[in-house]
């Protein structure tokens, strides 16, 4: 059971706002205040913008200060120390990537060598920026600070990242581990990881066009996604709001290449069927895909190639989205994110829409609700994530009916 969101986004910084401007088709996408972009290819992307971290926070990375503005609105309305024990999973693609930036700097001194270890400030540089740039420091920060007894993990799955959390914390519940799990998708924008991001050549020199037959690459973003996700038993013994069920998940790997698509689709169609299958729902049941939709020429048509291999003809009759098109892409939030969207999508009956489709692609012919959010009721979601190294992931979710 899903009974708490949290959002920071490109889109707004909480859930309601992030909504809002979902179903408005609105663009988060701006250029670049965070470094100077100009030796790239574009210096457009998604970043946070009019945030004020919480008083406490002011000393954490941007990464951990979305994060954790995330993690404490999904969890506002959750009597944490009845759930116990209450355990925590964040994914990221490059955690706190700006500290790890001003580490390296640190480090190398202009002469391009190391300092001394005896360096008299050294010590206290690693004290300050060394334990956030782990990968692990979030959700020991977090437990830490919600008291959360139960177990913790930490994820690095490129852009799966945030629906593999999820997944992970439906697993931990499963096997009796938790009560509740706290799921947590985060990224920041940096120069680091966007020279990194850059040099892969996924990144538009326009605007993001998913399913476009003009597409010519994506545009990346920032931002934070949580989701509370808890057993039946626990949420239905307290009168929790829930908000949809769970209803299964999948993971697995293409292990084809670090950064090039398998074109053959065959893993992503595979995650889709299993994510069905451990939900125990055939195909003509999902009422909507949420894409992942990045806007990449080899991704959104074997996406589409994808679909039309799990639904058939229905295919054609299933409205698919891609939340890029508004937000851009946010790396290790994307699935964490989309997977709110979908949430508030079974809510309200309303699809939000894939924004800047223009021109038709015959490789991509699919309902991809252009231009305008959809109302139509809608009960059961598949919402699918990708990412680099061939890592795909996928989960279903459903009306909680009583």
């Amino acid at each position: 059971m899903i009974t708490g969101l949290g959002a920071v986004s490109p889109l707004g910084n909480d859930v309601g706002a992030f909504w809002v401007s979902l179903c408005r088709g609105e663009s988060g996408l701006r250029p670049i205040t965070h470094f100077d972009a100009a030796p790239f290819r574009n210096n457009i992307a998604g970043e946070v913008r009019n945030f004020q971290p919480a008083a406490g926070d002011a000393s954490l990375a941007r990464a951990h200060q979305y994060a954790a503005r995330a993690i404490r609105e999904a969890c506002s309305a959750a009597p944490l120390e009845r759930l116990a024990p209450v355990g925590i999973v964040t994914a990221t693609n490059f955690g706190a990537a700006e500290y790890g930036q001003r580490l390296c700097e640190h480090i190398i001194s202009d002469s391009g060598e190391p300092p001394e270890h005896d360096a008299p400030d050294r010590d206290e540089t690693f004290a300050g920026l060394g334990p956030q740039w782990q990968m692990n420091w979030l959700a020991d920060h977090m437990a830490a600070e919600l008291g959360l007894t139960g177990p913790r993990a930490t994820l690095s799955l490129s852009c799966a990242s945030g629906v593999a959390a999820i997944g992970v914390a439906c697993e931990m519940i499963r096997v009796g581990r938790a009560r509740a799990v706290i799921a947590c998708g985060y990224d920041e924008l940096s120069f680091y990881a966007y020279s990194g991001l850059s040099a892969l050549r996924a990144i538009t020199p326009e605007i993001i066009r998913p399913f476009d037959k003009n597409r010519k690459g994506t545009i990346f973003a920032e931002g934070a996604g949580a989701v509370l996700v808890e057993s039946r038993e626990s949420a239905v013994s307290r009168g929790a709001a829930i908000m949809a069920v769970l209803l299964g998940y999948a993971m697995n790997n293409d292990a084809f290449h670090m950064t090039a698509p398998d074109k053959t689709g065959h893993g992503i169609i595979n995650v889709m069927r299993s994510a069905l299958a451990d939900a125990g729902v055939e195909p003509d049941a999902i009422d909507h895909v949420n894409a992942h939709g990045t806007g990449t020429p080899f991704n959104d048509k074997t996406e589409t190639a994808a679909i039309k291999e799990v639904f058939g003809e229905r295919a054609y009759r299933v409205p698919v989205n891609s939340m890029k098109s508004m937000m851009g892409h946010t790396m290790g939030a994307a699935g964490a994110l989309e997977t709110i969207g979908s949430v508030l999508t079974i809510r309200d009956g309303i699809i939000p829409p894939t924004i800047n489709l223009e021109t038709s692609d015959p490789e991509c012919d699919l309902d991809y609700v252009p231009g305008t959010a959809r109302r139509m009721p809608v009960r059961t979601v598949l919402c699918n994530s990708y990412g680099f190294g061939g890592t795909n992931a996928a989960l279903v979710l459903r009306r909680w009916e009583g």
